[in-house]
């Protein structure tokens, strides 16, 4: 069997008609924001299956030995989900691992870092263009003016690997006014530089936005009561949370956006919870998090779908029923579309709620169907 290598020669300009057509359907909704029917989403989805079972090999042998082709299935949810834990062992890519563009590795808070996942991105463009859509439109979309921007991670530019950092500076570059920059460095965040942006901010009554961990804004508001610094920010400022809490067992949310209020004058309800994956070029937002600090229903844009599912046969539960996610994103149409994850959660109406990673040993249906991959693998 000629491995994918050789094969995407017809399949790019495919491929690329695809995505520039995925990106136009994405800024489309930004600025018009209707559901998408299923028969469009499933169409979309099963010419870029279609692809990804001709040109990534790892993903057709896995395909195969379910029984599984472009012409066995009609639904989006029909396309065979690969485990996200696969991600750590097989190269996922449409054409190959040369064709890939980028490459974004986990945190390996879970596995250990010899065990990191990775995500190779195989058109950026693809990717920028889902993040911006959804971003614009659950973010910003009652923000009349531009915000200055405030990111507290270090830039893509000092972390390669890291699929936050590139959203992040990203989102600053696309979004942000003047005076919009990045806090982060490599020797940790500079909080005079940010308290400087931000003050200048408070006196010309411009709204902020501030993106960055659980814990990078555990740290600024220790630093902030460091000092006893309080402000009250701009009538619609944002701090968006995109978590990043794992192995800080002792960190809690509800202090964290308790926190902003206190210091910063950001109400609850302004502070928004980001949901990504290194695994999904797709993101999820809540529309602020309740009085108590925790996040609400994580809402997506429509051509990101969640299901839980059963974690032993993987058949798909009701709504409103605790199961394993899986996810389906349109814009992972350079690598697979279909995500089973180890998380745990609820889904009603495509809305989430995530309740975290499922303890103890990977769910039945999660290893064998990771099983089932690495053999595929191995016969490629």
């Amino acid at each position: 069997m000629t491995d994918s290598l050789d094969k995407p020669i017809g399949v790019i300009p495919q491929f690329g008609r695809l995505a520039r057509e995925l990106a136009t359907a994405f800024r489309d909704w930004a600025s018009d924001p209707r559901p998408w029917a299923e028969e469009v989403l499933s169409r979309r989805a099963l010419r870029a299956f279609e692809l990804q079972y001709e040109a990534n090999t790892p993903y057709r042998r896995y395909c195969e030995a379910r029984g599984i082709d472009p012409g066995t299935i009609g639904e989006w949810h029909e396309v065979p989900p690969v485990p996200s834990a696969a991600f750590c062992s097989v190269k996922l890519v449409v054409g190959g691992p040369a064709a890939a563009r980028l490459r974004f590795l986990t945190s390996g808070t879970t596995r250990g870092v010899a065990q990191r996942g990775r995500h190779l991105i195989r058109d950026p463009d693809l990717y920028r263009a889902s993040l911006r859509a959804a971003f614009g439109r659950f973010v910003l979309a009652s923000n009349d003016d531009r915000p200055t921007i405030f990111t507290l991670l270090p830039p893509f530019t000092l972390t390669r690997d890291s699929s936050l950092a590139w959203m992040l500076d990203d989102l600053r570059e696309a979004f942000g006014a003047p005076g919009s920059f990045c806090a982060g460095s490599g020797k940790g965040a500079d909080w005079e530089r940010l308290l400087d942006g931000v003050e200048s901010s408070v006196e010309i009554g411009k709204p902020v936005c501030i993106l960055g961990t659980s814990l990078a804004f555990a740290a600024w508001l220790e630093e902030l009561a460091r000092s006893d610094v309080r402000l009250t920010l701009p009538a619609g400022s944002r701090a968006i949370d995109t978590g990043g809490a794992k192995g800080s067992a002792d960190l809690d949310r509800a202090a964290v956006v308790g926190g902003l209020g206190e210091r910063l004058g950001i109400p609850p309800a302004c502070v928004v919870n980001e949901f990504g994956m290194t695994e999904l070029c797709s993101q999820r937002y809540d529309s602020g998090a309740r009085d108590d600090g925790s996040a609400g229903p994580l809402s997506a844009p429509p051509w990101l779908r969640t299901r839980a599912v059963d974690p032993v046969t993987l058949e798909v539960l009701p709504d409103g029923t605790t199961g394993v996610l899986s996810h389906f994103d349109l814009a992972n149409a350079g690598s697979v579309c279909h995500v089973l994850t180890e998380d745990l959660g609820k889904v009603r109406d495509n809305r989430l709620e995530w309740h975290g990673r499922a303890a103890g040993a990977p769910p039945r249906g999660c290893s064998l169907a990771t099983a089932e991959l690495l053999a595929a693998q191995s016969d490629a």
